[in-house]
C-alpha cells in the first residue's frame, strides 16, 4: 500500500456498503483509497476490531476510524459534498453515531444484502486489496 493510502474495511454483502464503495472508486480520481472486506484476511491481521457494524479506516498515519468519524474522513478524502461535511462536523460526533447506528442496523432492511461477497468490476478491481 502507497504511502497515502488509506484503506477501507467495509461489509462487502451490504448493498448501501457495497453502492458506497462504488461511490467512493468514482470520486476518487486520484486513488488514494483501497478497499477490502470486513471478513478478508486482511482485516483479521488487524489489531483494532474490523466488523460488520460499521465502515471503518486505516488512515495513511495509521489513525484507526469507525462509523461516523470514518464517513467524515472520507467525505473530506474525495473532496465531495463540502456543504455536507461542513454542516455534519457542526454536530455533536455522538448524534453523528446514533444517526449511524440507526443506518447500520436497519441496512439490509431497507437497502437489502447479497447472499456472498460481490467480486468487484475488472475496471476497479486493482482498488481492493483482496481480489
Amino acid at each position: 500500500m502507497a504511502e497515502k493510502t488509506s484503506l477501507v474495511f467495509y461489509d462487502a454483502t451490504c448493498v448501501l456498503c457495497d453502492r458506497s464503495i462504488l461511490w467512493l472508486i468514482k470520486n476518487d480520481p486520484e486513488g488514494v483509497l483501497r478497499f477490502t472486506h470486513v471478513a478478508s484476511e486482511i482485516a483479521k491481521k488487524q489489531v483494532f476490531p474490523v466488523t460488520t457494524e460499521a465502515i471503518s479506516v486505516l488512515t495513511p498515519e495509521g489513525q484507526y476510524l469507525k462509523s461516523s468519524r470514518a464517513v467524515l474522513y472520507l467525505l473530506v478524502t474525495v473532496k465531495r459534498y463540502k456543504l455536507l461535511y461542513k454542516t455534519l462536523v457542526l454536530l455533536p460526533i455522538s448524534w453523528l453515531d446514533v444517526f449511524y447506528a440507526i443506518i447500520a442496523k436497519n441496512r439490509y432492511r431497507w437497502f437489502g444484502n447479497y447472499s456472498d461477497c460481490k467480486i468487484p468490476d475488472r475496471t476497479v478491481k486493482s482498488r481492493f486489496l483482496d481480489f
